[in-house]
């Protein structure tokens, strides 16, 4: 007795009509980001505290955009902005990331927000 769907896609193990089950090698494992910061729709400059990053990648789906800066020391900062309300997110497995939050303070010079990327 088989075990296989009428189709003949389904692996032995699969429910019958289910899609296949992932095949090929392992998927690597989702990067931890300890350091993290959400930011609500305001005027944002983004700046390197330390030294800048020595390569960068944009990515975008339908939800936001992405840009994804390498360091010399093989760790990473994503700045990923959502597209249904200009908010940032913002994930770094390098460092602490410092807002200055400028737009809401209405003395300070500048109206617009700093964030020190790590």
């Amino acid at each position: 007795m088989s075990s296989a769907s009428p189709r003949g896609d389904d692996p032995p193990g699969d429910p019958p009509g289910d899609p296949p089950a992932h095949r090929g090698p392992p998927r690597p494992p989702v990067p931890p980001w300890p350091y993290q910061l959400r930011l609500p729709l305001a005027p944002y400059r983004f700046v390197w505290r330390d030294g800048a990053a020595v390569g960068a990648e944009k990515n975008a789906t339908d939800s936001y955009t992405e840009e994804r800066y390498r360091h010399a020391d093989g760790t990473c900062t994503i700045i990923r902005e959502y597209r249904a309300d200009g908010s940032y997110h913002i994930m770094s497995d390098r460092g602490e990331i410092e807002l200055i939050d400028n737009a809401n303070d209405p003395y300070a010079p500048d109206p617009v927000s700093v964030v020190r990327l790590p």
